[in-house]
């Protein structure tokens, strides 16, 4: 091999290394701003801007281990089960002897089975139909579960009369909403139903504590809550109809069943 060569190689060399020292560097530099905005960060949104940081990292520096480490731990806590996983498994493929290897092995295990106990979460969004075949929408968000109903009011929520008519149908649309929050399978929260107008009386509106359960299994929701009913009497007269009077019929705790709603294909 002539000199020249030699010298070029040697050149090509000592230029990659210092590219490779300067690139480290650069990558160490978004790893620290990165620990320094977990160090600030109190809320999610400024947990997500150290992931943006750590992501930066193992851009310019895909050999920076603790790049990956880290970006795996803030993308757990924000829930993207999936990427932490691909960011630790990076880091063991750098690091495959590493003293903590076992433990991040065990993470990916655990980011595994949440990552599947959240995919069954999402799938609870949709149509439910309660033991009173009542329809209600479920929305979710993160924790959060929303089960709200547009329905007419029925015999368990009211018996209203007429005088020389009797029983008779309340056509007034209410509002009903559980607003609830998720812990494991357990539910709490609040329960609340519109007020309206059966015929010429009032019905007041209603609000109490709810709690129960969800079964990701069995597709079923749970929820006590107190419930009360009413008997509305409205009197015929010749110039203008009047309620009679509003009483309260019964008022206890409810147990509410729901089960998803599949539709059933055409015949």
């Amino acid at each position: 091999m002539n000199m020249m060569l030699k010298t070029a190689l040697l050149s090509a060399f000592l230029l990659g290394a210092a590219l490779a020292d300067e690139r480290s560097e650069e990558g160490r530099r978004y790893l620290i701003r990165g620990i320094a905005a977990i160090e600030m960060a109190k809320s999610e949104k400024e947990l997500a801007g150290a992931a943006e940081q750590f992501a930066k990292a193992t851009q310019i520096a895909p050999e920076l281990s603790a790049a990956w480490y880290n970006l795996g731990s803030v993308q757990a806590k924000l829930g993207r089960y999936k990427e932490a996983m691909d960011s630790y498994q990076h880091y063991l493929n750098l690091n495959p002897k590493a003293e903590d290897a076992p433990k991040i092995r065990d993470e990916i295990i655990k980011l595994e089975y949440r990552m599947e106990q959240a995919a069954k979460v999402s799938a609870l969004a949709g149509t439910w139909v309660d033991n009173y075949g009542r329809h209600f929408k479920l929305d979710i968000s993160g924790s959060r579960i929303t089960l709200t109903s547009r329905r007419n009011p029925d015999d368990n929520d009211v018996i209203s009369t007429y005088s020389l008519v009797g029983k008779v149908p309340v056509h007034n649309a209410i509002n009903e909403t559980f607003q609830l929050e998720m812990s494991g399978q357990e539910l709490s929260g609040k329960w609340s139903k519109d007020g309206y107008q059966a015929d010429k009386c009032t019905i007041p509106p209603l609000a109490s504590n709810a709690a129960g359960e969800v079964s990701l299994e069995e597709n079923k929701i749970v929820l006590r809550h107190i419930d009360t009913k009413y008997s509305a009497a409205t009197q015929i007269n010749i110039f203008d109809d009047f309620c009679i009077g509003v009483k309260v019929t019964e008022q206890k705790e409810v147990e509410r069943v729901f089960k998803k709603y599949v539709e059933q294909p055409a015949p």
